[in-house]
């Protein structure tokens, strides 16, 4: 029995069997209550629901399995908008809550709180019929294998948005279709279910080197990011289909564009600018919401995400130093404004994972749309009008799906002082009087809420974030801050093994860690070692490496997975080391990740087996990758263009408070070189850390009490340097294909090279 057979059926059957005429008794069949005490918001808010909803476990699938009926899965999250419509319609249907309380277990998953599920399910569903994204409705076995899965549905034919929804696209005909065949020919539905966990295992196993070497798929990966571009509004896609940020592929054209390559630099620089002035960035109040319904960022879906917020603010914090350009700094500011003050949680220290679109029923972002006539209401004549002009309110106005405007820089304040023709400063005064009333204005407007749920993923990127903005914006508030969160997950959220939990939620720590939040943390915790010198992190990051490697890693390959025993003997726990760790799906690969990491830590130590072990992880990069849009294997070529071009140390020695060792020690976080390292040498016994050339001379120097900074990068390291701005000179130029390196300033005695 195909899906098709499903979907085209005919008749639509009133009562499917003798079951559903004890609807009643059939519904206490289900636990009532069963997501009250839940670590999600998302299955905590559909607790009152009529409909029986039960959270995936083991004892979910037992319980299908002895009531012998099929499972129906929502696969949502609380900032999820047309979840949040499907939940008031489809699942606020009497009948829609009656036949799925009757005729089937109904399970909601939260798409953050179990993003393992979240991917099989995806991907299965992309198998079958296509379908994906949120809301996902998928209907499995009483085992979770998956033989009919869809996305929004509404309760009834013709009564979705403008009269959407036919016999095959609307829920309560669909359930009753499912039912009876089920009934009928559940061997048929079972081939269908089998069929697709085959096809799909299948698809994920192809793990073959890639063809070429791994340097061959590094420049496959570039030249389709170049390929790709979009030249009129920047970013990798084309069409006129909605448009993601894509960070990890715009660091990736920033590193390689640094390692001799500017045509590269550019397209980062100009994707940048224009997201950062396009609607899908709050021009207000900062921070990004989730994507852009169009092609050139002017309306987005509203919810704002932790994950992509962090992953901008690395982005914007490497533009800035790379660049300069100081629209990049503003940005990046203006992110750290609205994490601090809607997504920091000022008792624990940790970041909350997400805000939600919507701020009552039926909304759709309304709380940062505007209408000309709210502007003109709640400022002065003067600056409405330049609120309306810089914000681009008259003048094609970017209109969200209920008419409303969406906020965008329609100019530049130089191009608003050439139109009001004042000095560009008052121009900028201007721009920021009427910016601050209208800010004050919507905050009188009731806030979407926000998800208070502590994430370890979500946390481990957003303290990197901070890290790596605190040296760009020159902010030691943000590397405090980034280290009191990771302090917190390290102190809150460890498990019995040393690896950590997903979520913090009710005061303690809940849902098994998964891959990403290990490898994530792992990163961060490497990373808080450079910016602190506080060898507790180095400590922390290799006991943790170990773990990963340990137990997160397949037996009989390099493939990081997700370790879930309770879905062992499943379709899910079958298919749990074939999960799709080389891309970017939207957060970093986790194996590219890991092995950036390894290699990092290799720099660190001296320890040449994590060199080895980073090899390892990246030897596996698939085949399959090289049929990927490059965009979706970015931290895959991010992580083979360090490999290639990277490997750079910056030892900075000299005594722990001395100024001019800590001006050094500064500068070095804060100049941008993809893929160094930066180590703080505080004595003659941490010298052993150092490279063999620079350790070399750090031994023969005569003025070791002179702070000096150490600079190496391939084979051989530069003449050590003692101020800042030669320092600055050297890291980003020393050892980079196509520089003159003559031209490097230099201060100290000769350098010798490193043996090959």
């Amino acid at each position: 029995m195909s899906t098709r057979t499903i979907v085209a059926s005919v008749a639509i059957v009133c009562i499917v069997s003798a079951r559903a005429a004890a609807a009643p008794d059939a519904a206490n069949a289900l636990p009532a209550g069963a997501l009250k005490s839940s670590s999600s918001m998302y299955l905590r808010n559909a607790s009152a629901s009529a409909i029986r909803w039960q959270a995936w476990s083991p004892a979910t699938l037992a319980l299908a399995r002895s009531l012998n009926r099929p499972i129906m899965i929502d696969i949502g999250a609380v900032w999820c908008h047309w979840c949040h419509v499907m939940d008031t319609t489809t699942y606020a249907d009497r009948q829609v809550a009656a036949a799925l309380n009757s005729e089937f277990v109904p399970v909601k998953v939260d798409t953050d709180e179990r993003p393992d599920l979240d991917d099989y399910y995806q991907n299965a569903a992309a198998q079958l019929t296509g379908a994906g994204g949120w809301p996902l409705t998928c209907f499995t076995t009483p085992d979770g294998a998956l033989f009919f899965a869809a996305g929004f549905l509404p309760p009834r034919p013709g009564s979705g948005p403008n009269g959407s929804g036919g016999e095959n696209s609307s829920m309560l005909p669909l359930l009753k279709r499912i039912a009876q065949v089920y009934a009928t020919d559940r061997a048929g539905l079972e081939r269908e279910a089998e069929a697709t966990a085959a096809k799909l295992k299948s698809a994920l196993s192809q793990n073959a080197p890639a063809k070429g070497g791994l340097e061959g798929l590094r420049a496959q990966i570039l030249a389709g990011l170049a390929a790709s571009y979009d030249r009129e509004s920047g970013g990798f896609a084309s069409g006129e289909g909605p448009r993601f940020y894509d960070f990890p592929a715009l660091e990736l054209a920033l590193a390689h564009g640094f390692y001799g390559h500017p045509e590269y630099t550019a397209m980062a620089i100009d994707t940048l600018k224009k997201i950062a002035a396009g609607g899908v960035f709050d021009q207000l109040g900062g921070g990004f919401h989730r994507y852009s319904t169009d092609p050139h960022w002017r309306v987005p879906h509203f919810e704002k995400l932790g994950y992509d917020n962090a992953m901008a603010l690395h982005a914007y914090s490497d533009a800035y130093e790379e660049s300069g350009d100081p629209d990049f700094a503003r940005v990046a500011k203006s992110l750290v404004g609205y994490v601090n003050r809607e997504l920091l949680d000022p008792k624990t220290g940790a970041f909350y994972s997400h805000q939600d679109a919507d701020s009552f029923k039926g909304d759709d972002g309304s709380y940062y749309t505007w209408t000309v006539a709210e502007v003109k209401r709640a400022l002065p004549p003067d600056q409405a009008r330049v609120a309306l002009l810089f914000y681009g309110m008259e003048d094609g106005p970017a209109l969200a799906p209920d008419g409303r405007i969406v906020l965008r820089r329609a100019m530049t304040p130089e191009q608003l002082a050439s139109t009001l023709k004042i000095p560009v400063e008052q121009a900028r005064d201007k721009i920021a009087q009427a910016s601050d009333a209208m800010l004050a204005a919507r905050a009188r407007r009731k806030t979407p809420p926000v998800d208070h749920a502590v994430m370890t993923d979500r946390n481990a990127l957003m303290a990197e974030a901070y890290l790596t903005a605190s040296a760009a914006l020159d902010d030691s508030s943000l590397q405090r801050t980034a280290l009191t969160d990771l302090d917190f997950i390290v102190g809150h959220l460890r498990a019995p093994d040393g690896s950590f939990f997903h979520v913090w939620s009710d005061g303690r720590a809940q849902v098994a860690g998964l891959a990403a939040d290990q490898v994530y943390l792992l990163n961060a915790l490497i990373d808080a070692y450079q910016f602190s010198a506080d060898e507790k992190y180095l400590a922390e990051a290799r006991k943790l490496a170990s773990i990963i490697l340990k137990n997160f890693r397949s037996g009989t390959s390099n493939l990081l997975m997700n370790r879930d025993t309770a879905d062992a003997g499943t379709v899910i726990g079958q298919a749990s080391a074939t999960a799709q760790v080389f891309f970017d799906m939207p957060t970093p690969s986790v194996q590219a990740t890991m092995a950036t990491a390894m290699a990092k830590l290799a720099l660190i130590t001296g320890d040449d087996s994590y060199a080895k072990t980073a090899s390892e992880l990246m030897a596996s990069a698939p085949a399959m990758a090289e049929a990927m849009m490059s965009n979706s294997v970015a931290t895959v070529g991010l992580a083979l263009e360090y490999r290639a071009n990277g490997g750079a140390t910056v030892a900075i020695v000299g005594p722990r408070g001395e100024a001019r060792a800590a001006a050094l020690w500064r500068m070095a976080l804060a100049s941008y070189r993809p893929g160094k390292v930066v180590m703080r040498i505080e004595s003659s016994r941490g010298a052993a850390a150092m490279p063999a050339a620079a350790r070399a001379m750090f031994d023969s120097s005569t003025a070791k009490n002179v702070p000096l900074a150490f600079v190496c990068a391939g084979t051989a390291c530069a003449t050590p340097v003692g101020t800042p701005a030669k320092l600055a000179q050297v890291i980003r130029r020393f050892g980079v294909m196509g520089v003159d390196q003559t031209t490097v300033v230099n201060d100290g005695p000769a350098s010798p090279r490193l043996p090959m």
